[in-house]
C-alpha cells in the first residue's frame, strides 16, 4: 500500500509525530515533479532525497535542511556585503570553488568565512 503514497504522505508518516517544514518543502517539490528532478536541483542523488523524505538518511540532517531551504525556500538572510539576499545566493557565494576571479569574489573570500550566516565553517570548541 505504501507504493500509492505520495512523497508528502511518506514524509508525514516517517517523521511522525510532526514532519519539519523543510522536509515537507522537499516532499512537495518531489510531488510537483519527481524525486530525480528535486535531487538534480539539490545537486544530490535520487537516493539521497528518498532517504531524507523517508527519514532513513545516515548523514547530517542539518546539511540536508540547509540545502532544501536554500534550493526550494524563499528564505532571506542578512549579508554583511549586500544587505538582504536569498539564502540560496548566500550558499552559492560561500561554496564557490577555485580562486577568486574578480573583486566581488575577493570580497566574498574575505567576508564569508567570518559571517554568522556561514554554517560551513568549523565550529570552535569552547
Amino acid at each position: 500500500m505504501s507504493g500509492n503514497l505520495n512523497n508528502r504522505d511518506k514524509a508525514v508518516i516517517a517523521w511522525a509525530p510532526a514532519a519539519p517544514a523543510w522536509v515537507l518543502l522537499l516532499a512537495d517539490a518531489c510531488d510537483r515533479t519527481s524525486q530525480r528532478a528535486a535531487a538534480d536541483r539539490l545537486g544530490m542523488s535520487g537516493g539521497y532525497v528518498s532517504r531524507v523524505v523517508n527519514r532513513s538518511y545516515a548523514g547530517s540532517y542539518e546539511e540536508a535542511e540547509r540545502l532544501v531551504r536554500a534550493t526550494f525556500g524563499a528564505e532571506e538572510v542578512g549579508c554583511p556585503l549586500y544587505g538582504t539576499i536569498q539564502l540560496k545566493t548566500c550558499l552559492r557565494f560561500r561554496r564557490r570553488k577555485g580562486p577568486p576571479r574578480n573583486p566581488m569574489q575577493i570580497d566574498h573570500d574575505r567576508v564569508c568565512p567570518g559571517c554568522p550566516n556561514n554554517t560551513d565553517r568549523p565550529h570552535e570548541e569552547d
